[in-house]
């Protein structure tokens, strides 16, 4: 495997193809996400769209959508798929905290857990300034992100667990992604390393993941004290009624400002 280094964002988004083998079953989100976009009052942009595992079907379901996104390789491995889909589709290369578009959108989300690379206050504000400013009337934002676990606070931090097995994209026969946790209670921040293993000869390559936890009551406030309101919170992407066993905090939110129906 080719050793490449990037500045932009977790280095786990170093190379598209691992990205798209190591997580090409998960499909939960999909249909929530296509039936939020139909809904939408105007065109859609995504943060952290990665590789158009989400932009490029939605595009495909007739969204007029446009894909953000600040990892280069991520970037790359998205146009490529968009092109062999015969789409034209805009994938912009941007930091979800600044980015500044000349178009408004009837629906902004940023999926798969993204929001939780922005550890700090002030990386938080930026973004849900840059996505008041973006929507339009009537435009909503939606994010989901885990519920955090307190068990897996616990881990010994020398544990190595398996997260996944898959062919290698560049014909090195299997991959095995082995990952190491520990929790920062200070910062409220998962650090994570994931070892990419490659069976042909063994060799293992290190990369570092980063997630911010966001408890509930903590994610309702910083909503709100960012200028938003929550319309509604599901505790998976069925629209069950969140609850303290579900997994994830799938947030649909408004600006303050808009009215109320």
């Amino acid at each position: 495997m080719a050793k490449t280094k990037i500045a932009d964002g977790s280095e786990v988004y170093w190379d598209g193809l691992h990205y798209d083998a190591s997580n090409r079953h998960y499909q939960d989100d999909l249909g929530f996400y296509a039936d939020e976009a139909r809904k939408a009052r105007g065109p859609v942009l995504e943060l952290a769209c990665g590789t158009g595992r989400l932009t490029i079907p939605l595009k495909e379901k007739g969204a007029d959508i446009t894909g953000l996104d600040m990892a280069a390789p991520m970037l790359k491995r998205a146009r490529e798929k968009a092109a062999a889909a015969g789409l034209k589709l805009p994938f912009v290369r941007g930091d979800a905290r600044k980015f500044s578009l000349k178009r408004r959108f009837g629906l902004i989300f940023m999926a798969f857990n993204s929001m939780q690379h922005l550890a700090g206050r002030e990386d938080l504000e930026g973004l849900f300034s840059r996505v008041a400013r973006h929507l339009a009337p009537g435009g909503r934002f939606i994010f989901d992100v885990f519920n955090p676990e307190p068990r897996i606070f616990t881990r010994d931090p020398e544990e190595l667990l398996p997260v996944a097995y898959y062919d290698d994209p560049r014909g090195g026969g299997k991959i095995l992604l082995n990952e190491r946790y520990s929790y920062d209670k200070a910062s409220q921040v998962s650090r994570i390393s994931w070892y990419y293993r490659r069976e042909k000869d063994g060799r293992t390559l290190k990369k570092s993941l980063n997630l911010r936890c966001f408890f509930p009551e903590e994610l309702l406030a910083l909503v709100h004290y960012n200028g938003f309101r929550v319309l509604s919170r599901y505790g998976d992407f069925r629209r069950r009624r969140f609850a303290a066993s579900s997994m994830k905090q799938v947030l649909v939110c408004v600006p303050r400002s808009a009215p109320c129906f």
